[in-house]
């Protein structure tokens, strides 16, 4: 996703964020976010071309010359949606006659004025700007803010550019404001969610998933040796060319691996491994560190993505028969998915 997308977006979550804070609070969070990172590559794909990013930027500039912009902008949502009225809670009892006058209301509108102008005149970093998204969506699922509010907000504003514009909002200018506040709703649709489902940038994991899968390794993690056992004695039969990466027991029959010394080590050296994998995932360095481990200690036995697959989908298979619920057996599918492509990742 575009960085201006992920900008715009942070924007107008000003906006909502300053519902239920005092005023100027939003303003700090946002421009702490934004004033580190470098800019953006105007290479970037997404909802947004580089000439969007443009006319906005200079569309912005000259309607926020006119102080009377963000009080209209926030008089004129209320207005037409008197129900979030409420949500600001140093002026929900404000008379709507009143507004335009009340010390209080005119703070937030000029703290969103100061949240827009940051941001739309700073590109950011993707995967920060994507980290800020996650926690701000997650802050504002609780309190039942929708995409439809972002919309509707974005609604507001583009009618009072338009008058603030005159002619120099023109056609291209409009469809580039419709394609921002386009972006804007499919970015918050994908990060209001439930705090536990959202994803870390980095691990690529929820600490939903982390929940799940630690929880259901505790029942089976006493019997991770015989687990993996068996994982690798099916894998051997279904493809024997694997076991030819083992150069230890290569040659021995599959039928006489269980009682194998060199083939036992490895087992518990596996079971062990992935113990560990698991126990430090709710550890982000420690698990980037466990993944890249077994990435470059096997790369140079030229192990191919294949095996790892298979691997992985014995031991859901292995999971199920152990009555791992449905529910968890996503979010180990989803975990493993990770470790394959830390380790093995696809060319």
């Amino acid at each position: 996703m575009a960085s201006f997308k992920l900008t715009l977006l942070l924007s107008i979550v000003a906006f909502v964020s300053a519902c239920s804070q005092a005023p100027g609070t939003t303003v700090t969070t946002v421009t702490t976010s934004v004033t580190t990172v470098s800019m953006d590559d105007e290479n970037q794909s997404g909802l947004l071309s580089s000439s969007d990013r443009s006319i906005i930027r200079k569309t912005w500039d000259q309607a926020k010359r006119d102080g009377d912009v963000a009080p209209k902008v926030l008089f004129r949502f209320v207005k037409a949606h008197p129900e979030y009225q409420k949500k600001f809670s140093k002026f929900a009892n404000v008379p709507q006659a009143e507004m335009m006058t009340n010390g209080n209301f005119l703070a937030q509108a000029y703290t969103i004025l100061a949240g827009l102008n940051v941001v739309i005149q700073s590109l950011s970093s993707q995967e920060l700007m994507a980290g800020q998204l996650n926690a701000l969506g997650g802050a504002h699922q609780p309190r039942g803010v929708t995409p439809a509010m972002f919309e509707e907000f974005g609604v507001i504003l583009e009618q009072v550019l338009e008058e603030e514009l005159g002619n120099t909002f023109s056609t291209e200018a409009r469809q580039a404001w419709k394609n921002g506040i386009t972006a804007l709703v499919v970015g918050v649709s994908k990060t209001l969610k439930n705090p536990e489902d959202l994803v870390d940038p980095q691990t690529k994991l929820s600490p939903h998933q982390i929940r799940d899968v630690q929880r259901s390794w505790e029942n089976i993690r006493a019997g991770r040796n015989s687990m993996v056992t068996s994982i690798f004695v099916n894998l051997f039969k279904e493809t024997p060319r694997i076991q030819k990466y083992f150069a230890k027991f290569a040659n021995v029959p599959v039928e006489s691996l269980k009682s194998n010394g060199d083939f036992n080590k490895q087992v518990a050296l596996v079971a062990d491994r992935l113990d560990a994998m698991i126990s430090a995932m709710g550890d982000k360095l420690q698990l980037l560190g466990n993944i890249n481990y077994m990435r470059y200690t096997h790369m140079e036995r030229g192990i191919p993505r294949g095996p790892w697959e298979d691997f992985g989908r014995l031991l859901i298979e292995f999971l199920a028969a152990k009555g791992v619920s449905s529910d968890d057996l996503d979010s180990w599918k989803g975990t493993l998915s990770v470790f394959l492509n830390g380790i093995a990742p696809k060319n």
